[in-house]
């Protein structure tokens, strides 16, 4: 153990009579800077009982003392950060098990992961794309040639149906003609 400690307890012994403690004084105390003992003061502030003098300085009685005898035991020695100190009176003394933090390792090997699986995502995307782009090809081949069928089909049709149009009217023609010279006289018949 660090022997500051045992030197802050014996400045405890000594200070015993003593009812009000001031920053500088704690600090001196538990063999602490006063910066350290008005950061533990800000961050834990609803667990140690402070009161102020006359002239409005925060003052420590003798359990606000012991209140950051404990802080300085579970700071320095248990290494409890402030979360955990804080947890830790907030819940009566319930120890807080902090979850342990990720190395670089661990960020970079848990990034890699996640890059593996986007790629892998973006291949069976592009996978299913590609079938997708496939079927849509066969199926729009496949409307092609329905298509040009039907029409093939209608040309034929319309073919067919210019054709008896047209014969149709060389009929009405001839017939016409066949009529116009029945109608034409003998003479204009014979020198025709």
């Amino acid at each position: 153990m660090d022997k500051s400690i045992y030197q802050g307890d014996k400045n405890l012994d000594n200070n015993q009579g003593k009812t009000e403690f001031t920053v500088k004084e704690v600090a001196t105390l538990l063999n602490e800077s006063p910066n350290v003992i008005r950061n533990w003061m800000k961050e834990l502030r609803e667990h140690i009982p402070l009161t102020k003098n006359e002239s409005g300085y925060n003052v420590f009685s003798h359990e606000a003392l012991e209140k950051m005898k404990s802080i300085k035991q579970m700071h320095r020695q248990q290494n409890y950060s402030i979360k955990q100190i804080n947890h830790y009176f907030a819940t009566g003394g319930e120890s807080f098990q902090p979850l342990p933090e990720k190395g670089p390792d661990e960020m970079l090997a848990e990034e890699l992961q996640k890059m593996r699986e986007a790629i892998q995502f973006l291949r069976e995307d592009a996978k299913k794309q590609q079938e997708f782009n496939q079927a849509l090809v066969e199926k729009l081949d496949e409307q092609q040639t329905y298509i040009d069928s039907k029409l093939e089909a209608r040309d034929r049709q319309l073919m067919q149906a210019l054709k008896e149009t047209q014969e149709a009217k060389k009929l009405m023609l001839q017939e016409k003609a066949e009529q116009a010279e029945k109608k034409k006289g003998f003479f204009s018949r014979f020198f025709k």
